[in-house]
């Protein structure tokens, strides 16, 4: 056995093993589809850029095809539950370059989902919430400065950065704080939205149009039917066999709910890690939770609000549709009766569905820079654990910076939208590359497979096999599907079709680059970092 001491910067990586199994589902689930920002954003927007989306379906549909993916990814990290998830696996079975451009498109996904949620702090969550506070309380002050947080540059940068400020100091203090304020915001954010739901099962459309409508028309608008008419909404009705409307949506719902494995990041400070049972348990219980909740909250709204006014409220502009507040999902509920307690916990609550999301989207990062740097890619200094906190703050800061520049960026620049279809097409490279070494597993790294908790067999043949095959084949149904679709990826214009393929050719160039660079140097220092790769890093 090679001296791992010589190999690594150190014996043990210094993070200790505190995470729940609670913590890493609600994690899981904060950055795959958080319910009520998924309700709020990715639901609205598909009915608008789809007509006919069925969208209760299609959620469905998505939770059946992640299946396969999630029980590919729990039997690697049970087999090697250690910090930097894929890139461990893949550059141990596969090649080492592979599992840096694996992991650099995940961590791209993760930098962007994280400035997107501290974004989507102020734009979505801080600014209507005001609006509608206001609004419905007759309140002018509030709904100004809902509309600032909204619209206005220096407002929105402001209350983003301060929510990207309080996560970084959250996480510098340790997995058991992050875990603390992760998991009870999450819990406030879900009470609401459960509220919501309650709301509309035992509410009746009569009242919800009554005060639509008066309050609508207090602000110079008209009426429900008006909305309707004003957006041609009046035939708008869900089509599954739309397939123009089916795939894409499927496409946009599986940008939220592919993410139910980003609990293997947390692997190496996961408690009984290495339990394929647990592990399962983790993503598949995010997964489901996920699931059928936001089909629960879709169908709801349809049954009270109406798809078609649904479909109306969101096609903007509508000159029929006057209220400052925009018709976001917890605004609607709020409307059904109307009351100040319920729409003050309704509309209150959605300010804290964005502090969980951006935690798991910001932890994975950290943990890649980590992992990077104790297999001596990266400056030492940001494989650093605080002796205090057990926390990397030097990887921390690191990510938090980036974050931090790209969310100034999408605050002055109207191209950050097409970094979120991007997002998912860095998920479809990394898991189809996952998938690879996942069917590799078995004979390229027989000594680790058949003592892992991954030497698993249906029919006589590995599961690992099936899994893999299954998540390439609907991942590359993925791309596909972005490729015919302009409005997912390619800002509406088929000409950006190049997009695609030179995002990969980056994400494969910065890879490549992590990998060699680093190496080239390390050997001038007489270190061969290539043979790091022999071994799996210490605990």
């Amino acid at each position: 056995m090679t001296n791992v001491s010589r190999l690594f910067v150190r014996n043990s990586t210094g993070l200790v093993r505190e995470a729940s199994a609670l913590d890493a589902t609600i994690f899981n689930a904060a950055i795959s589809a958080p319910v009520g920002s998924t309700l709020a954003y990715s639901i609205f927007f598909t009915l608008v850029a789809f007509p006919g989306a069925d969208v209760p379906s299609v959620l469905l549909l998505t939770v059946i095809l992640n299946v396969p993916v999630l029980i590919m990814f729990a039997l690697l990290a049970a087999s090697m539950p250690r910090v930097g998830g894929d890139y461990v696996w893949v550059s141990r079975i596969l090649w080492p370059p592979l599992g840096l451009i694996s992991n650099t498109a995940m961590i791209f996904g993760g930098l962007a989902g994280a400035a997107f949620f501290a974004k989507f702090f102020s734009v979505f969550a801080l600014g209507p919430v005001l609006v509608a506070l206001g609004t419905l309380t007759g309140n002018a002050t509030l709904s100004s400065w809902g509309g600032s947080f909204t619209t206005d540059q220096t407002w929105i940068l402001v209350a983003s950065l301060a929510i990207v400020v309080l996560q970084t100091v959250i996480l510098i203090r340790g997995a058991k704080a992050t875990f603390r304020w992760q998991n009870g915001f999450f819990i406030i954010a879900m009470a609401g939205t459960l509220v919501a739901f309650l709301v509309l099962l035992i509410g009746n459309s009569a009242d919800f149009i009554s005060h639509f409508n008066s309050l609508n028309q207090s602000f110079g608008g008209g009426t429900a039917d008006d909305v309707i008419a004003a957006a041609n909404a009046q035939g708008a009705a869900p089509d599954f066999g739309n397939l123009s409307a089916t795939l894409p949506t499927m496409f946009a719902i599986q940008g939220f709910m592919m993410w139910n494995f980003w609990s293997v990041y947390m692997s190496g400070e996961l408690k009984s890690a290495s339990n394929r049972g647990r592990q399962l348990s983790i993503m598949f219980g995010a997964l489901f939770w996920d699931g059928i909740l936001l089909i629960l909250g879709a169908v709801l709204l349809f049954r009270l609000v109406g798809y078609n006014f649904v479909f109306a409220l969101n096609t903007a502009p509508n000159a029929a549709y006057a209220i400052p507040s925009g018709p976001f999902y917890h605004f609607l509920a709020a409307l059904v009766f109307n009351n100040p307690l319920l729409t003050l916990i309704i509309v209150g609550s959605f300010l804290f569905w964005s502090l969980p999301s951006m935690i798991a989207n910001t932890f994975m990062p950290i943990r890649s820079f980590f992992a990077w740097s104790f297999d001596r890619l990266m400056p030492e200094k940001l494989s650093e654990v605080d002796e205090r906190f057990h926390s990397p703050i030097p990887a921390i800061l690191l990510a938090n910076v980036i974050i931090a520049a790209l969310l100034i960026w999408s605050v002055y620049s109207s191209q950050f939208q097409i970094l979120l279809g991007l997002i998912v097409e860095a998920g479809i490279l990394a898991v189809i590359i996952v998938a690879v070494a996942a069917i590799a597993f078995p004979t390229r790294r027989p000594d680790l497979y058949r003592a892992s908790p991954a030497n698993v067999s249906v029919l006589g043949i590995p599961v690992l096999y099936i899994t893999g095959v299954l998540s390439i084949i609907i991942f590359l149904v993925m791309l596909v599907i972005s490729t015919q679709f302009p409005g997912l990826v390619m800002a509406g214009d088929p000409n950006n079709w190049w997009w695609i393929p030179a995002f990969f050719a980056a994400m494969i160039i910065i890879g490549l680059a992590i990998y060699y660079v680093p190496r080239f140097l390390r050997a001038r220092e007489g270190v061969d970092v290539s043979l790091v790769y022999r071994e799996l890093p210490p605990e």
